[in-house]
């Protein structure tokens, strides 16, 4: 009988790129701590936690890895920081928040454009998170712990208008 696999897309501090990481079905947030320590090319760092894309709280080490009800691969981060807080800057004006350090920029975006500074919806279609003193816009499927490594659990983000090249 064939073992079945279940297949997961992570993310992590040390953990830049998104890695296609499969395991067999059944198994725990240890085995999934494993695998990200080989592929920080450590021994396996005390600290480290493992969340669920856009979850705050992190998975207890001894349960088993949730599976996407529509088979779709699960989308995990594992980080040392539990919360990392994210200011962002427009228009003169910055707001904070905390967020679990496995949510998708487009999440930080949305809560900034819309909720912290008051966009409509097609007004902040038009503007992108490019980190502060940078040029770097990270894509909108980055997990924002990937951006950081512990013990600096912050970040900070100006919301700049999209440029679209006319021609």
């Amino acid at each position: 009988m064939a073992v079945k696999k279940t297949e997961i897309l992570l993310q992590g501090e040390k953990i830049p790129d998104i890695q296609l990481v499969t395991l067999e079905r059944g198994k725990k947030v240890a085995d999934l701590l494993v695998e990200a320590a080989r592929l920080r090319k450590d021994k396996g760092e005390d600290g480290y936690c493992v969340f669920v894309e856009d979850s705050e709280e992190p998975l207890g080490e001894h349960d088993e890895l949730p599976e996407d009800p529509d088979g779709k691969p699960g989308r995990f981060h594992v980080h040392r920081c539990r919360r990392i807080t994210v200011t962002v800057s427009f228009n003169g004006v910055s707001e904070d928040r905390v967020f679990g350090p496995g949510v998708p920029v487009a999440t930080v975006k949305k809560w900034a454009a819309i909720r912290a500074f008051g966009m409509d919806p097609g007004d902040a279609a038009e503007h992108v998170l490019q980190q502060t003193g940078t040029s770097d816009r990270p894509e909108p499927d980055t997990h924002i712990g990937a951006l950081v490594s512990c013990p600096a659990c912050s970040l900070a983000f100006d919301l700049v208008p999209l440029k679209r090249v006319e021609g």
